[in-house]
C-alpha cells in the first residue's frame, strides 16, 4: 500500500515521451462518486494507508466503514479511482465559499491520486470554481508531490492533531478557465493532432467556421460549422482530448458551432449520429436539436443574417 504516490522523475532527455506515458497510465483509472456499498473496501484502504501516517489529517484516525456510511448519508462526498483490479484510490471532495476543497487522498496504485486530484479540479472547473485547496501535514514529501501537481503553497500553522501541535500546510492550485473560441493560427499543431488535420492551412491563420476548445492555453477539443448548401450548415462532431469526455464540453462546442452557423446566412445545421455525439442526445434534445426516430443525424432550425464568405471547406 502506497499512500499519495507521487509522478516518477524522468531523465530531461526522456521527460516529454516518459510523461505522455505516465499520462497514458493515468487516464486508465475510471473516477466516480463513491456510495453505501463502497464503504467497507474504502474503509480497508484508508485503514491500511494512514494507519501509522499523519495524512489523514483532519481526521484522528480513518473512518471505519460505518462511520463512512453515514457521511455519505449527511452529504460528505468521496471519489473513487478504479481499475480493472478494483478500487486504486480514494478522495474526500467538498466546496465551499466558491473554492473546492479535498483531503483523506490514499492510493494502492502508482498514479491514482493524481487521476483523483484531475478528477477534483475537472469537477470544479464544471461547476465555474477556479481555486482548489488541500491542508496536509507540512512535510517535504507531500509538499513536493502537490508542486508536482501545480499546487502552491499559501500557508501555514500549528494546530492541534492526535494530542499534539503538528504543523499543517495549505496549498492551492488556481485553475485555468475552460473556454470555447474561434481557432487561431497557434491552434495549428492542436487541431492537427486532434481532429487528423493538416497543420498547414491553420498556420496561415484563423480558418472561419473552425472553433477550439481549451483549458487555459491548452486546446483539448475541436469542431467545425461547415456550409453544406442551400442555408444548411454541416457541424463536424466534436473532438475532445482524453479526460475532457463526459463533461458537457462537447454540447458547448456544438452549440458555438450551430450559433456561428446562424449568424453567418445558415437557417439549420445538421450534426451526425456517431460513437461521439449519441451520448449527447438528451443535452443537444434541451438545446433544440431534433434526432428523429431511425436518423443518422441531429438537426436544429437557426435564425440568423446572411453573411457571404462565412464558411471554408
Amino acid at each position: 500500500m502506497r499512500v499519495i504516490v507521487a509522478p516518477p522523475s524522468f531523465p530531461r532527455a526522456d521527460a516529454r515521451e516518459a510523461r505522455a506515458l505516465y499520462d497514458e497510465r493515468v487516464t486508465r483509472f475510471a473516477i466516480r462518486t463513491a456510495d453505501s456499498d463502497d464503504t467497507p473496501e474504502l474503509a480497508e484502504l484508508l485503514a491500511e494507508a494512514f494507519a501509522e501516517s499523519d495524512a489523514c489529517y483532519p481526521e484522528p484516525e480513518p473512518p471505519s466503514a460505518a462511520d463512512l456510511a453515514v457521511r455519505m448519508q449527511t452529504g460528505e462526498a468521496f471519489l473513487l479511482a478504479e481499475d480493472e483490479d478494483g478500487v486504486a484510490g480514494v478522495v474526500r471532495r467538498s466546496e465551499e465559499e466558491g473554492i473546492a476543497s479535498f483531503d483523506l487522498l490514499a492510493s494502492c496504485e502508482a498514479g491514482a491520486g493524481r487521476a483523483l486530484v484531475r478528477a477534483i479540479e475537472a469537477r470544479a472547473q464544471d461547476g465555474g470554481l477556479r481555486l482548489v485547496r488541500a491542508r496536509l501535514p507540512d512535510e517535504t514529501r507531500l509538499a513536493d508531490y502537490f508542486a508536482a501537481l501545480g499546487y502552491l503553497p499559501i500557508g501555514r500553522a500549528n494546530e492541534a492533531f492526535r494530542g499534539e501541535q503538528v504543523p499543517i500546510l495549505t496549498v492551492e492550485r488556481r485553475l485555468p478557465l475552460l473556454t470555447v473560441r474561434e481557432q487561431r493560427r497557434s491552434d495549428a499543431d492542436a487541431i492537427a493532432a486532434l481532429a487528423d488535420e493538416d497543420p498547414w492551412p491553420f498556420e496561415q491563420g484563423t480558418r472561419p467556421g473552425w472553433f477550439v476548445a481549451s483549458d487555459g492555453d491548452r486546446v483539448v477539443g475541436v469542431i467545425q460549422a461547415r456550409d453544406a448548401g442551400g442555408g444548411l450548415a454541416a457541424i463536424r462532431e466534436p473532438v475532445l482530448a482524453a479526460g475532457y469526455e463526459g463533461r458537457g464540453l462537447d454540447a458547448w462546442m456544438v452549440e458555438r458551432a450551430a450559433d456561428y452557423a446562424g449568424t453567418h446566412g445558415s437557417h439549420t445545421a445538421e450534426l451526425p449520429l456517431t460513437a461521439r455525439t449519441e451520448p449527447l442526445r438528451r443535452l443537444l434534445e434541451d438545446r433544440g436539436w431534433d434526432l428523429e426516430r431511425g436518423a443518422d443525424h441531429y438537426v436544429k432550425r437557426l435564425s440568423g443574417q446572411l453573411r457571404e464568405d462565412a464558411f471554408t471547406d
